[in-house]
């Protein structure tokens, strides 16, 4: 596979990433783990030492990159910076979540998964809300994180291009991975990202 980003590798990481990308590890359990990169090359990510915010750089991992197509606009990018971020403020890793509920769980988006989205859009929309959501997992992150930053309105717009259309709550990253390299529609398979040598 064709390495599209290495640490130290001679590339500017400015001319190879931007914030709204996704990493999904292919070295372990091929793949078991995942994040989005926001600004300044860090990534969120949700690990069992909770939810984190790392340097791109210090990933450590081999990963599959993904961006959206045509690309975000600076809005979109704004609305996954700031999703991540309320999801990282707010949000402990949900143990339980990942080993059960993403193993026995339908990852198919239906009726239960617009009922939570529609509970987090109106937190969002709060001023006052106590955090957006109590326990998340890698792929449930990234998930709710492109879900929540297709509000349009007074509603979550289930059918704008970013929309993953997976259930979080129950959805490995290999599901995730799977349905972003079959989405060529929508997603762009970058390549490799290959940890520093």
């Amino acid at each position: 596979m064709a390495v599209w980003y290495r640490p130290g590798g001679g590339t500017p990481r400015a001319t190879k990433v931007k914030a709204g990308d996704i990493l999904i590890n292919t070295s372990t359990f091929k793949p078991a783990h995942c994040g989005v990169v926001v600004e300044n090359f860090d990534v969120i990510h949700a690990t069992n030492k909770g939810i984190k915010k790392d340097d791109l750089d210090m990933w450590g991992n081999e990963a599959e990159m993904f961006r959206a197509k045509p690309g975000l606009s600076k809005a979109e990018t704004d609305a996954v910076v700031r999703i991540a971020t309320e999801i990282m403020a707010s949000a402990e890793y949900g143990l339980a979540r990942a080993a059960f509920q993403s193993t026995f769980g339908s990852h198919s988006a239906g009726s239960g998964l617009k009922t939570r989205l529609e509970k987090y859009r109106q937190r969002l929309a709060s001023q006052e809300h106590q955090g957006l959501v109590k326990n998340v997992y890698c792929s449930d992150l990234v998930i709710m994180t492109y879900q929540l930053a297709c509000i349009s309105g007074d509603r979550v717009d289930d059918n704008n291009r970013l929309f993953i259309k997976l259930d979080g709550k129950h959805c490995w990253p290999s599901t995730l991975r799977s349905y972003l390299k079959a989405d060529n529609a929508h997603w762009d398979f970058l390549g490799e990202y290959a940890p520093r040598k």
